[in-house]
């Protein structure tokens, strides 16, 4: 040993054990509000952090559990292929709507409907509605009636009482789901004279000519088409005028 070493070693023996510099202990007190199988503050965090990563984890695992039971109750409810879907009996107005299973609309909204699940029952509503929704959008009666003059009105509630009083209940169904159109009124005021009804005239401010009168069906009958040209349709028309006649006297 060294003589430094050797005196160094003899101031240390010198020296009283007791007072030997001791490292001094922090200590740090427990806060009253950490439960008690928590040592530290850190602990208690550490758990919070472990149990809410367990938290959001069940809760994604749950989530995806649901969507994949919904799913697969959707395609259990669905037909084995699109093409096993049938087609629905719609019936709007008293009309029977068919659908052509050669319609590419329809092919597509099969295919549509299988990749999502629909029951045949979810199929027929959609397919009705949709249909319904065709049959029910047409002409705007405000545009249209312009065309038709000041009485468009009258003469549209002319053209459906005449369709009322001389139409099986089955074809009056299907003519009060035909939307109302200008073209829709002239064609049933042909349609009228051909059975025998006047031009549309109004014969007061309220009121309109249901018939032809006598003079107007002789005035007719002096009218080159009836007897130097003979019309077939203008003769059809003098004939049902006489006979719409003589039933109203």
């Amino acid at each position: 040993m060294s003589e430094e070493a050797q005196v160094e070693q003899v101031a240390i023996d010198e020296v009283p054990s007791g007072e030997m510099e001791q490292p001094q202990e922090v200590t740090q007190e427990r806060p009253d509000w950490l439960p008690e199988k928590f040592e530290r503050p850190e602990e208690l965090a550490n758990s919070y952090q472990e149990l809410e990563r367990a938290f959001y984890s069940r809760k994604d695992q749950l989530r995806q559990q649901i969507i994949s039971e919904i799913n697969e109750e959707a395609v259990s409810s669905a037909p084995i292929s699109p093409a096993d879907y049938d087609i629905p009996e719609v019936e709007i107005n008293g009309m029977d709507i068919s659908v052509s299973e050669d319609d590419p609309m329809l092919g597509w909204f099969k295919e549509k409907a299988h990749s999502l699940g629909m029951s045949q029952s979810e199929f027929d509503t959609n397919v009705k509605e949709f249909l319904h929704m065709q049959m029910t959008q047409g002409p705007d009666w405000n545009v249209e009636s312009e065309a038709l003059g000041e009485y468009a009105d009258k003469r549209l509630e002319r053209v459906d009482l005449w369709a009322d009083k001389n139409l099986s209940e089955e074809a009056y169904a299907a003519f009060a789901g035909i939307p109302a159109s200008a073209a829709m009124v002239q064609l049933f005021e042909e349609l009228m004279e051909l059975n025998g009804q006047p031009q549309f005239n109004m014969t007061s401010e309220n009121q309109f000519q249901e018939r032809l009168s006598k003079e107007d069906l002789m005035s007719m009958q002096n009218d080159p088409k009836y007897w130097k040209d003979k019309d077939p349709a203008f003769i059809a028309k003098v004939r049902a005028g006489f006979a719409q006649y003589s039933r109203g006297k």
